[in-house]
């Protein structure tokens, strides 16, 4: 009887604006499916959406493992440009509509989901540490009320991309620091991105009582498939393709076009090579709000190339690129670079994600000066030096045989597991304490 009202559930369309995509929907193998349907339901709550970076870590997340890694999406938030990846999502998942409205200035966050959680259809959950989500929130207090774990995921830290100005955004990050350091302190884990991460964690008053580090990464395997499938054609095939000389120096940008990247400075630059004579080319791959302004700057030049995102053509460009340049914030583009063994080259003085950590100056990448003008003569220097280049693209190669998805999807699991574990043992205890 249980048996069968769990597989109707499986497949139930929900009324309340979601759908729910489990085990028998997805294209798993039958030992696969019902080794998720015996196993441990975890919710995902993160970054309210699935960006195309994400996809790959939630399909090997819910591969070979008798827990069931459930994901709760819907639209990218405003303002995020985040690029969302497209279905179909061979893993759980419940696709929702996302609730977004203002409060102060600040966007917040509802998505339907909190009351699953209420009813118990999760073991645990991990959500993500924006406090903007406030469903989020709410899950928390479902999951705390009823003895069962919640952990973290993110920074390890606050942060955010620009000062605060006025009162209420003043009001706002206090109450967002504050409310943060009361969940970690109640929170079974936190599941950080980098070492700084938990460097952050461990110095601070609100410690969560376990803390994991991700190193947070793209899926490697799958780049270096497409890196050995454009190391088979012709590099001409890609200097036609994405049409750029094949004399010239190729720099590279791709990711999200908003302000913090500051792709500006790469297209000025860009300018400052053609009417100079410097045989450089910019490929810009991406979109986002600053996408027709970036266009339009670029109109006239014939050495900027812009590009929506392929994964093959991404593919391509990073094969003939002498680098990946990033004059504002990095995220994850650190890592997919390295993984093609191309180095980085942003600016000193950015709002960087963790994953800056990962660019050892000099090394793997370079860490420029943050003025335009000392960032134009270093980005010159080396735009000269092939020399300088190959012995940066070597140390790419070597960081990236250190960075893989493998630590990543074992890592997550393993503390999941160990808070499931620890919140087992701890109701057992107050059992044995309660029967004295």
């Amino acid at each position: 009887m249980l048996h069968r009202q769990r597989h109707r559930s499986l497949h139930a369309e929900l009324d309340n604006g979601d759908q729910t995509v489990h085990a028998e929907q997805m294209n798993i193998s039958p030992k696969s499916k019902s080794e998720i349907t015996r196993g441990r339901r975890v919710l995902i709550a993160h970054q309210g959406c699935i960006p195309i970076y994400r996809k790959s870590f939630y399909e090997r997340l819910n591969e070979g493992t008798d827990t069931e890694f459930t994901v709760v999406h819907g639209r990218a938030p405003q303002g995020s440009d985040l690029i969302e990846a497209s279905p179909p999502f061979n893993f759980p998942n419940i696709a929702v509509s996302n609730r977004e409205f203002k409060f102060f200035g600040r966007s917040l966050i509802w998505q339907p989901v909190v009351w699953r959680s209420f009813r118990g259809e999760f073991d645990a959950a991990v959500i993500g540490d924006e406090v903007k989500f406030l469903s989020n929130l709410a899950i928390v207090v479902a999951l705390w009320v009823s003895g069962r774990p919640f952990i973290f995921w993110g920074f390890g830290y606050h942060q955010y991309d620009r000062a605060r100005q006025t009162r209420a955004e003043k009001i706002a990050e206090f109450i967002a620091v504050r409310l943060k350091a009361l969940l970690c302190r109640l929170s079974s884990g936190y599941l950080v991105y980098t070492e700084g991460g938990k460097k952050a964690l461990s110095a601070g008053t609100a410690r969560p009582l376990r803390i994991a580090v991700l190193k947070n990464t793209v899926d490697t395997g799958r780049e270096a498939a497409y890196r050995e499938r454009v190391a088979a054609e012709t590099k001409e095939q890609a200097f036609h393709d994405l049409g750029v000389r094949s004399d010239s120096v190729k720099l590279l940008y791709f990711g999200r076009l908003v302000k913090t990247k500051r792709v500006n400075l790469l297209v000025e630059y860009a300018s400052r090579c053609h009417h100079i004579g410097r045989s450089v080319d910019v490929l810009i791959f991406g979109q986002g709000a600053e996408e027709e302004i970036l266009r339009s700057s670029a109109a006239s030049l014939r050495n900027v190339r812009f590009h929506k995102h392929d994964d093959l053509r991404l593919a391509r460009a990073l094969r003939i690129s002498s680098a990946v340049v990033i004059p504002g914030y990095v995220g994850l583009a650190v890592t997919h670079g390295f993984a093609h063994g191309v180095p980085i080259l942003t600016r000193e003085g950015q709002l960087h994600s963790p994953e800056v950590e990962y660019i050892e100056d000099n090394v793997n990448g370079l860490i420029l000066p943050e003025s335009s003008e000392a960032f134009f003569r270093a980005l010159d220097e080396f735009v000269d030096d092939p020399e300088l280049q190959l012995r940066l693209a070597q140390g790419a190669e070597r960081t990236a045989s250190s960075i893989d998805m493998h630590h990543m999807v074992d890592t997550f699991r393993s503390l999941v597991s160990e808070c499931l574990a620890g919140n087992v043992e701890k109701k057992r205890i107050n059992k044995n304490a309660a029967s004295l």
